[in-house]
């Protein structure tokens, strides 16, 4: 159906206020919702937090008025989980019309909630700025629809691709401004993940320290194919905030658990096998995945396809180097290249930002 210039408006509303909860609702998704009486906004809710009431809730809650029209990011749930169902609450508070923007692909939803609010005689539109909101909650998506965690790519880069210089050194290639955004990005994501390489070259924290994120519970994974990670490094610090999932190979002699979700997976051609890394992941309510390295780890993904998007810091120098590391060694053919088709740059003093989205409903970010 064709909505009107209040229907986008009024969606718009709850599209930028589903946005405060991001980074911390994950495997849940972002949600805002907007109650709407006579033409104006009467109320307003967000899902803040994982666990925490629902957008529908916090919007109705104060609601006194009848005949009002909601307006929510994604189909409203009809079933009990963390919180009670939110079309029990719609109905109660005699909402006369539903304006969601798309259906929600959890298999306890999908569908249900709008089939639920027909059937008490409540008008429900769908697909209300749909792509809009399918961009902002590509994380959780991905998740409901893959069976694997939302991958993003993450790399800071000269502007010859390189990840190191000559000396194999990869701090610092970019200038502050781009290393603190780098840094923040890790917010959005409930899992960072680097190769046993880059811990044991630069011993990171792998936190998120931004003031912005505060209260932000971040998980670290490391792959470890050998089982040979020094339990003295500093990602084994800070475990109660910043949880530490470990993987290393099935047939490793080293079979000791370091960790109490340390993970013993199946092998490919090169390493760890990545899709069953990733599986693994799902099944530990993990949504969404920041790889930051190293080089090897990061080739992987490229090579496999097991990503989803592609962000490069790219500092405004050249390393060059024959040994110097780059970011795609394994490479691809002039025929069958890795083809960076509508991405998306921001430009900096100390160099530019690119983003790329495999798909076209995740171009554009948020």
């Amino acid at each position: 159906m064709g909505f009107s210039a209040d229907d986008l408006r009024f969606m718009r509303a709850a599209l930028s206020l589903s946005r405060g909860g991001r980074g911390f609702t994950e495997p849940n998704p972002l949600v805002g919702a907007v109650v709407v009486e006579d033409g104006r906004i009467a109320a307003t809710g967000f899902h803040a937090a994982f666990g925490g009431p629902h957008a529908e809730a916090l919007a109705l809650q104060g609601i006194r008025r009848t005949g009002t029209t909601l307006y929510v990011t994604l189909e409203p749930c009809a079933h009990y989980g963390k919180q009670p169902p939110c079309v029990d609450l719609i109905v109660e508070k005699r909402v006369e019309r539903v304006v969601a923007a798309m259906r929600d692909p959890n298999p306890l939803v999908d569908g249900r909630g709008i089939a639920a609010l027909e059937k008490r005689g409540i008008r429900v539109d769908t697909g209300c700025l749909a792509d809009d909101c399918a961009r902002v909650n590509r994380h959780y998506l991905t998740f409901m629809t893959r069976g694997r965690p939302h991958v993003t790519v993450n790399a800071g880069v000269s502007l010859d691709g390189k990840l190191t210089d000559r000396f194999r050194r990869s701090q610092w290639i970019t200038d502050p401004e781009l290393r603190d955004m780098s840094h923040s990005l890790r917010g959005g994501f409930s899992a960072i993940l680097v190769g046993v390489k880059t811990v044991e070259d630069d011993d990171p924290q792998l936190t998120v320290r931004d003031p912005a994120w505060k209260g932000k519970r971040l998980t670290r994974v490391v792959l470890d194919t050998e089982n040979r990670l020094d339990t003295t490094r500093r990602v084994f610090q800070e475990r109660a905030d910043f949880p530490l999932f470990i993987f290393s190979a099935k047939r490793t002699r080293k079979q000791g658990r370091k960790v109490e979700r340390h993970f013993f997976v199946d092998e490919g051609e090169d390493g760890l096998d990545l899709d069953h890394v990733l599986r693994v992941l799902w099944k530990q309510n993990i949504a969404s995945v920041l790889v930051e390295g190293g080089g090897a780890v990061i080739d992987s993904f490229l090579r496999t396809g097991l990503y989803d998007e592609l962000v490069l810091f790219t500092a405004n120098k050249l390393l060059g180097g024959r040994e110097s590391v780059q970011i795609f060694p394994s490479g691809a053919s002039v025929d069958d290249p890795l083809r960076l088709d509508g991405y998306e740059i921001m430009e900096f003093p100390a160099g530019f930002v690119l983003h790329w989205c495999r798909s076209p409903i995740c171009s554009g970010g948020d």
